[in-house]
């Protein structure tokens, strides 16, 4: 438990202080029902290949701000991503490491 207030908990912390941020700001700028409608209505009766480019597009032509911010939380998944299976990971070599030593007590 320790090892986890120490070690985990304030990474867990910005971590999520940053994606709360970032998706205020990406919500703040850019309304998701109106970007979901254009792209039902221009891509329907398509591929899903035509539905990747509607949102590949429409990440090209909007502002730069708001790709930095979407750039920036996609990074800020992955390392979440990366330490969540990371923490995962060590707790479970230490439960087995507990478990040798739960046979001998």
């Amino acid at each position: 438990m320790i090892w986890f207030v120490r070690r985990v908990l304030p990474l867990l912390l910005v971590e999520s202080a940053a994606v709360a941020i970032s998706t205020r700001e990406l919500a703040e700028s850019v309304f998701f029902n109106h970007v979901l409608q254009n792209a039902v209505v221009h891509t329907f009766s398509r591929s899903p290949a035509s539905l990747a480019d509607f949102f590949f597009q429409a990440f090209l032509n909007t502002e730069i701000v708001v790709q930095l911010l979407v750039a920036g939380s996609l990074l800020v998944g992955i390392f979440l991503m990366r330490d969540a299976l990371r923490t995962l990971r060590t707790l479970v070599s230490r439960q087995r490491n507990l478990s040798r030593f739960s046979h001998v007590i």
